[in-house]
């Protein structure tokens, strides 16, 4: 297959630097005394040894459509040191090479990798489910070192089945630039606020420096929204219908993004701008003091260098001190259809290996194990080793919610709805309940 880039947003470009650097150290001495990885079989009498000398290839997919540089950066690069008999092979989604235009090819797919939100529409959609947990127990992968609500969240989706792993890991933190908190003398903010305590440093943040409006807080609605901290579903598991008239859609809108965008500047700023306040406006702008995003933004995301930035926990409601949203992971699926299901397994159990997610941890990816130490080597091999990483682990997780197949198609009608509340353009209960009845439309035809 060969390998084609294409043109790709900053971002990616930042997240293939931040992959380099995690392959180059995978695949050169750490310095440690890592064991090596337990012995493992196919269930079938070959060890592990065995499984790494079988000649075989890989072919990984992903909906991201990130380039072939990023992929091999991020898991390739490591892969093909580790198992040299293997030929691991990426196909980029684009035109033509989209997964459901690989399966009309018949285009063998080995393994597909996305976020867990995205995960279940891929392989559900397309029928590629596989039950990975007799895999797992026989190449003895210890499911334990896992964080727990990871792996909750994964069977809670899949009915049950362990039809993904995650591989690392990603939490919603408050980013704050400190050259406008120091501007206006106002304290920074810690770890462990509340929703109520962010709103009021807000307010006191949103006022004019000149001719500049400052912004005191924004917020992603997609990043809010998919692993929130009621671990409300987009829809109702039982039935597939939307949830949007309970009551906790009310209560998150409402706390993330009209109690800190009440005033008046917020709804100018949206309307000149035809969306709310984004990274870019933290990051370029740098017409906004505080902004929740990934915990791995500052190692993808270039022009962070541009602001004085630190971080804190993400705030909490007053009611569950320390419940944070629920983790982010990008998993990895082995399809129903791989014909080197137990060469596919291998490669995950080195990708989750300790030694490996080490490697992801110094360098700004969340690990996906318990294991202290590993999460304690947060950040500390980057240029950003000194800022409070201790924030990432701050909070508990939340529950993950349920993702249904058709996650994706739900949420961007969801993301919507916070614009039109601040600009004005509806209220709660019509936003809301339009955005039901757009959802039931397309779920009815996608059902069709």
């Amino acid at each position: 297959m060969t390998r084609v880039t294409h043109r790709f947003q900053p971002f990616r470009f930042a997240w293939a630097v931040l992959a380099s650097s995690i392959a180059l150290s995978a695949c050169g001495s750490s310095g440690t005394t890592e064991p090596a990885i337990p012995p493992a079989s196919d269930g079938q009498g070959r060890q592990a040894a065995n499984l790494d000398d079988e000649p075989v290839e890989l072919v990984f997919h992903s909906n991201t459509g990130d380039p072939p540089e990023a992929f091999d950066n991020l898991f390739g690069n490591a892969l093909r040191k580790k198992f040299p008999n293997y030929t691991i092979t990426y196909i980029q989604s684009k035109k033509g090479q989209t997964l459901e235009e690989l399966l009309v090819q018949n285009q063998p797919v080995d393994v597909l990798f996305s976020s867990i939100s995205n995960i279940f529409g891929l392989i559900m959609e397309n029928k590629l489910e596989y039950d990975m947990a007799e895999l797992v127990k026989t190449q003895q992968i210890d499911i334990s070192q896992f964080e727990p609500t990871l792996i909750d969240g994964i069977r809670l989706s899949g009915n049950g089945k362990l039809y993904a792993l995650p591989v690392t890991n990603m939490v919603q933190v408050m980013f704050y630039n400190k050259m406008i908190f120091n501007r206006f003398g106002v304290p920074y903010p810690i770890d462990g606020m509340t929703w109520e305590e962010t709103t009021a440093m807000a307010r006191k943040l949103t006022r004019k420096d000149n001719d500049k409006q400052i912004l005191g807080f924004s917020a992603s609605p997609p990043h809010m929204f998919r692993g929130n901290q009621l671990s409300q579903p987009y829809l109702d598991p039982a039935t597939d219908k939307p949830t949007f008239g309970h009551e906790a859609w009310s209560k998150l809108i409402q706390t993330y993004f009209l109690a800190p965008g009440a005033e008046e500047a917020y709804k100018s700023k949206s309307f000149q701008l035809k969306r709310l306040p984004n990274i870019r406006d933290f990051t370029n702008s740098q017409d906004l003091a505080m902004f929740v995003y990934n915990s791995q933004t500052p190692f993808t995301t270039l022009e962070m260098k541009n602001v004085d930035w630190d971080l804190v926990s993400l705030p909490v409601f007053k009611e569950q001190p320390k419940l944070g949203m629920a983790a982010a992971p990008f998993t990895l699926a082995i399809t129903s259809i791989s014909k080197r299901k137990e060469a596919a397994m291998n490669a995950i159990r080195f990708l989750v290996s300790r030694q490996n997610q080490d490697e992801f941890s110094k360098r700004g990816m969340m690990p996906v194990i318990k294991d202290e130490a590993v999460r304690n080597a947060y950040g500390q091999e980057s240029e950003y080793k000194d800022k409070n990483w201790k924030a990432v682990y701050y909070n508990d997780y939340a529950a993950l919610p349920a993702y249904s197949k058709y996650n994706l198609k739900v949420q961007n009608v969801l993301n919507n709805v916070p614009f039109q509340l601040i600009t004005g353009s509806k209220d709660m209960n019509t936003a809301l309940r339009e955005a039901e009845e757009e959802v039931k439309k397309l779920l009815d035809e996608a059902k069709r």
